[in-house]
Formats: structure tokens, C-alpha cells, sequence
């Protein structure tokens, strides 16, 4: 899976009335289906650099999962984790699997907060986020490899953010 997305352009997660636009939204649904390459109940969302924000692509996938399967479905947001709270998540993560969610989990770059890593390990899959013209293929390259090639089911390319104009 490679898609590039805006997150500019994206959906509005968390219930908003132009939520069912899901349905016709051919991008929404290639991206669903991209993420189906194999099951998984827990999905980590990993930034491959600094500049990536990973929190509104584990929403956008957490209103997919809940809109497509129809089961509820939740966002951790662990990009700022510490290394002590490292198993607590991991076990919250698997409770929540346990009682019928689908769990995304926002993660940064290994490289920034080193606990990433055992969080998209401890995940049924993970996505790689890269940054259109800014990620360095050396450090997604080593990504991948700390990650374990065969847990990651994609990646995606998202735009970084945007300048306004006249600046």
C-alpha cells in the first residue's frame, strides 16, 4: 500500500455530518482496502521522521474501521509515551482487542521517542508514514528494519504542513 494523503483534505474525523461522505469517498475506500492486506484488530501508525503527524491518520483509520466493520473502534495516542508506561499501554491496547475494538495507535518516528518501537512491535500491524519530499529513505529504510519488515502492511505518503502564502 502507497497512497498520498492531505491532511488538510481529509475527512473531519469523530462524527461530523459530512462523516457519511465515507461512502462515496473512492480515496477513503482504496485506503481502507490497502489496510486489509491481512487481519489485524491493533494497527500501529508510525512516523518515519520528526515533521509527520501521525494522530489525525490513526482518527481518519479509526472512523474507516468503525464505519466499514462496524464495530467501535478507538485512537491511543502514544506519540508521547515514556518508557515506563510501555507494558501498562501495551496491556491497555490488549484489553481493549480483547472486549471487540479495533485500536490505532498514533506513534512518532523511532528516532524521536524511542518507545515507538516496542508499541508498533506489540501491534497486530503497522502502518509507515513518510513525508512527501521530506522523509530520508536511510531512516525509513531502518525503520522498517527495527519494526520487522513482515508487521508492516503499507505505507503512506502525506504532505507535510502547509505554509500560508505571502510568508
Amino acid at each position: 500500500m502507497s497512497s498520498e494523503l492531505d491532511p488538510s483534505r481529509a475527512i473531519q474525523p469523530v462524527g461530523g455530518s459530512n462523516w457519511t461522505s465515507v461512502w462515496d469517498d473512492v480515496r477513503l475506500q482504496k485506503l481502507w482496502l490497502s489496510t486489509q492486506r491481512r487481519e489485524w484488530r491493533s494497527l500501529a501508525v508510525v512516523g518515519s521522521s520528526k515533521e509527520i503527524d501521525t494522530l489525525w491518520l490513526a482518527e481518519l483509520i479509526a472512523n474507516l474501521a468503525w464505519s466499514y466493520r462496524g464495530t467501535p473502534s478507538c485512537v491511543f495516542d502514544l506519540r508521547d509515551m515514556s518508557l515506563r508506561l510501555i507494558e501498562h499501554h501495551e496491556q491497555e491496547v490488549a484489553a481493549q482487542v480483547r472486549e471487540g475494538q479495533t485500536v490505532t495507535i498514533a506513534l512518532r518516528s523511532i528516532s524521536e521517542n524511542p518507545t515507538a518501537l516496542p508499541m508498533a512491535r506489540s501491534a497486530d500491524a503497522v502502518i509507515l508514514c513518510l513525508g512527501l519530499g521530506s522523509t530520508d529513505l536511510k531512516a525509513a529504510a531502518q525503520a522498517v528494519e527495527e519494526i520487522g519488515r513482515d508487521r508492516i502492511i503499507g505505507t503512506i505518503v502525506v504532505r507535510g504542513k502547509r505554509e500560508p502564502k505571502g510568508k
